[in-house]
């Protein structure tokens, strides 16, 4: 059961580290606020921080997620959540390609950035716990 336990918080840590670096990748290369066609976007981090950023409305739903993972203060795993209406931000299948204007986002949108815990922490805490 231990080795289990190493091999599973071993598997976690990689996730980490790769996020991590794909973090400083992005950081490297997002592209530039942009002052023509733009939406002014507000993210709200888990830790109560919030960040403003510029997009082109023509922005997909990708290039959101990535500015929003390199955040400081963002978790590694994390979803966006719009607050009114209220909806989650697509990423899974071809939703990534989506703009923001197809989506209907406008300036001046909230965004919540919620932290995505896996089924396995909450197992590995659970067993930790007992």
């Amino acid at each position: 059961k231990q080795w289990y336990q190493r091999r599973v918080r071993g598997e976690k840590q990689d996730k980490i580290d790769a996020r991590v670096a794909l973090r400083k990748k992005l950081k490297d290369t997002l592209a530039p606020q942009n002052d023509k066609d733009t939406l002014s976007l507000l993210f709200r981090l888990p830790n109560g921080s919030r960040v403003s950023r510029k997009f082109c409305s023509s922005a997909t739903v990708k290039e959101i997620y990535d500015f929003a993972l390199t955040c400081d203060e963002s978790p590694n795993f994390f979803t966006l959540v719009s607050n009114f209406p209220k909806r989650v931000l697509p990423i899974d299948g071809e939703a990534h390609l989506k703009t923001c204007e197809e989506l209907g986002i406008q300036s001046s949108t909230t965004l919540f950035v919620q932290e995505i815990i896996s089924d396995d922490e909450d197992s590995s805490e659970s067993e930790a716990e007992m």
